[in-house]
């Protein structure tokens, strides 16, 4: 009797352990996962390397090779050869990924086709075009009849003009490249270091085509853009007033630069020279009150939406005689700003938050959400005064 409850007991416990040690090695797995990733976005790649091989061996074993975060990290592993300069190995990790998820997801979907062109890269790298050139009009003829311009459209089109280049397909080169940096211009803006740096690749398809005088065009250009983004990058000095008095006698001159700006392009030195104007007098002014808060900074994380905000303010306040601060103002104000990017946006690239905006304001709501931001700005006021 005693050895039938002593036999129980350690089945018992056996049976403890063996769900412990399940749920520790879940556990143990799960955290590995995402050490490998931090160290894959940290830059540590070949810790990141180690730590993934690892966990794919426990996946397989665990899920089996049809596993679809076993694909993933598979292609994940193969990012994280290429960029710890490993080129033999990413490729033969891609192919893997690319072979699996062709077998036991698709060959034809969005997922397929940046395997694909992760592939075309890695190959572009190791200098073997030939190889790449097919694998990237695949991930195209996949992937362009969906008619996203995003960034995965834009750098399967520049890594598509490297493939044709250097295949001497050079007027291909110069279209695909084209068309991608048309992507870039509407994403980060033509005054932006990713698409003055991706010119330069232009330049190099232009000469190897012989067109050397579109070429030295480009330089021009390159140099122009250059220029403009170390103007940018110097920020905007505020004009300087030495009283409320003199900031009084001005407000004619505030408006007319409120206004310049706000009908200029951002890049105009003339239009930035009269929002300098206008911040230095609204900080200055005992005419105009304006309140930024979380609610609208918001929408002014750059600094060309922060004028216009102010130089909208300015206008508002000036125009109607009303100084304080009010959702009235702010309606205005935002509405000027969101205008002003649709103006600008060729220099601007995609802002996510004028976007927001601009489907608010398609959809009719765009008011109505103003007016709400504008009164918790207030009521936050309100509860600060009464401390």
């Amino acid at each position: 009797m005693k050895n039938r409850i002593i036999i129980g007991i350690i089945m018992l416990l056996t049976g403890f352990l063996s769900v412990s040690a399940q749920t520790m090695s879940e556990r143990q797995a799960a955290k590995m996962d995402s050490m490998a990733i931090a160290l894959f976005k940290d830059g540590n790649f070949k810790k990141s390397i180690e730590l993934m091989n690892k966990w794919l061996a426990d996946r397989l074993q665990a899920k089996g090779e049809q596993d679809s975060l076993y694909i993933q990290r598979t292609a994940l592993l193969a990012k994280a050869y290429f960029r710890d300069q490993q080129l033999d190995k990413a490729i033969s990790s891609i192919d893997k990924a690319m072979n699996l998820y062709a077998k036991y997801k698709s060959d034809n979907d969005t997922l397929y086709a940046f395997y694909l062109d992760n592939k075309a890269l890695y190959l572009n790298t190791k200098e073997d075009y030939k190889a790449a050139l097919p694998l990237i009009r695949k991930a195209l003829d996949i992937y362009e009849p969906l008619h996203k311009r995003d960034f995965d459209m834009a750098m399967m089109l520049i890594h598509m003009a490297e493939a044709c280049h250097y295949n001497n397909l050079h007027q291909d080169a110069i279209r695909y490249e084209l068309r991608g940096l048309d992507l870039y211009k509407e994403l980060f803006g033509e005054a932006s270091e990713p698409y003055v740096s991706e010119l330069n690749y232009l330049k190099q398809y232009y000469e190897g085509a012989g067109e050397t005088q579109k070429a030295n065009q480009l330089e021009k250009q390159m140099e122009q853009l250059v220029a403009k983004i170390k103007e940018k990058e110097k920020g905007v000095q505020y004009a300087q007033f030495a009283s409320a008095e003199e900031c009084r006698e001005h407000n004619a001159d505030a408006l007319s630069a409120a206004k310049t700006y706000l009908s200029g392009r951002i890049d105009d030195k003339k239009s930035v020279d009269a929002a300098a104007y206008v911040m230095g007098w609204s900080q200055a002014s005992p005419d105009i009150n304006i309140v930024v808060a979380d609610e609208n900074m918001y929408y002014l994380q750059n600094q060309w939406q922060l004028l216009a905000y102010f130089c909208g303010c300015t206008e508002y306040a000036l125009e109607q005689q009303q100084k304080d601060f009010s959702p009235e103002m702010h309606i205005a104000a935002m509405k000027r700003v969101l205008e002003h990017y649709k103006a600008n946006r060729q220099l601007t690239g995609i802002v996510a938050e004028m976007e927001t905006l601009s489907n608010l304001e398609k959809n009719g709501k765009l008011e109505e959400t103003l007016r709400q931001d504008a009164e918790k700005i207030l009521k936050n006021v309100e509860k600060t005064d009464k401390n």
